[in-house]
């Protein structure tokens, strides 16, 4: 019995170590996105000066995007209003990131999707009814 009381402890201890950490909801890659933005931010500027790279593309799972090469080129288009002169904040550069792959929609940035309609989007469920 008394083992018991230690596992269920434990599972307890667990769990709330688990709802401790801030993980955005599915199908909400804003939060994931800004935060990797705001980390990555010296790698992401050379890439976008460039156009590609490994943290476009990583930056481009997070937020589940389609259109990799099409998001590279389109950053790169948009780079002087990305990184204007003075240097703007990390949270300031995320904001304006994030604003472009939500505004092109081309990008099918498939995470920032906030429509009823978005993949995954949790709460939304057909009743069926008699005449169904």
């Amino acid at each position: 019995m008394r083992g018991h009381r230690f596992f269920f402890m434990g599972l307890c201890g667990l769990a709330g170590a688990c709802a401790a950490r801030a993980v955005p909801p599915s199908g909400d890659g804003a939060a994931s996105a800004r935060h990797y933005i705001v980390e990555h931010r010296a790698q992401l500027q050379r890439e976008i000066e460039i156009g590609s790279g490994a943290s476009l593309r990583d930056l481009a799972r997070v937020v589940d995007c389609r259109e990799i090469a099409e998001l590279g080129r389109t950053l790169h288009r948009k780079r002087a209003s990305i990184f204007p002169v003075p240097a703007p904040s990390d949270d300031e550069v995320a904001d304006r990131v994030l604003a472009i792959l939500t505004d092109e929609t081309q990008l099918v940035c498939r995470d920032l999707e906030l429509g009823p309609n978005r993949p995954f989007n949790a709460g939304r469920r057909h009743v069926l009814t008699a005449g169904d």
